[in-house]
């Protein structure tokens, strides 16, 4: 097995998981109406930790501290095969069908960046997707799919970075495989790109400052004197 092989073997055994809780509760009691993407969520980080508890390869598995909304990861766990561990962290997304053609925000760079100083490196984002359902929800296929995933470092290579420093990718697009070197070049690209793009807005913000102060100084010049010469 070499290692793409074994990437792929951990992300289609956590995507099982999570597919086979799908099937298993194909409907909640959750409004679809307001903020159900993160009550998925958390019920999702629930579900993977009971559904774990036994597996052959995931151990140890947690949901994220409750309230903690800044937490690195959703849920994780840990995937032992042949005497390796593996950190594997989850980032569950849950998408409404009427809004699949959104960019949503996937987390600060700095996360990832942090875990592969700490020796970590594979984060999974898990997608699912619901619609409107007896006053709840239920969980639906996209594009023949219950549940989609893919790995941080296999993100579609048309992701950037905002200028509130969040990464951010159209939840269509498709991923593309690379290696974990090709990864660590292609995100400084982009965070490199998304630096250069919000200095250059800075740049021409305080050329605008500039025009600014010297209008205001003339306007106030004219302003001044009139109000000089009508109160003598």
């Amino acid at each position: 097995m070499d290692i793409r092989e074994y990437e792929n073997y951990v992300r289609e055994t956590i995507t099982n998981v999570v597919h086979n809780i799908i099937s298993e509760n194909e409907a909640l009691n959750i409004s679809a109406k307001s903020r159900a993407g993160a009550e998925i969520s958390d019920w999702l980080e629930e579900a993977f930790v009971n559904a774990t508890k036994n597996h052959e390869h995931l151990l140890d598995s947690e949901a994220a501290p409750k309230g903690k909304t800044k937490n690195p990861w959703d849920a994780r766990c840990f995937f032992q095969l042949n005497g390796h561990k593996e950190e594997i962290w989850i980032d569950f997304k849950a998408f409404k069908l009427s809004g699949i053609d959104s960019n949503p925000d996937i987390g600060t760079p700095n996360k990832i960046i942090k875990f592969i100083e700490d020796g970590g490196f594979y984060l999974l984002y898990i997608h699912v997707y619901y619609e409107e359902h007896d006053g709840g929800l239920r969980f639906i296929e996209s594009d023949g799919k219950k549940v989609k995933s893919y790995f941080l470092k296999d993100i579609s290579p048309t992701f950037r970075r905002t200028p509130t420093n969040q990464l951010q990718v159209n939840i269509s697009a498709a991923p593309t495989y690379r290696t974990r070197e090709e990864f660590i070049e292609l995100l400084m690209v982009k965070l490199r790109e998304g630096l250069v793009r919000q200095l250059e807005k800075a740049q021409k913000k305080l050329a605008d400052i500039d025009e600014q102060t010297n209008s205001l100084r003339i306007k106030n010049a004219r302003s001044k004197k009139s109000i000089e010469e009508k109160i003598r």
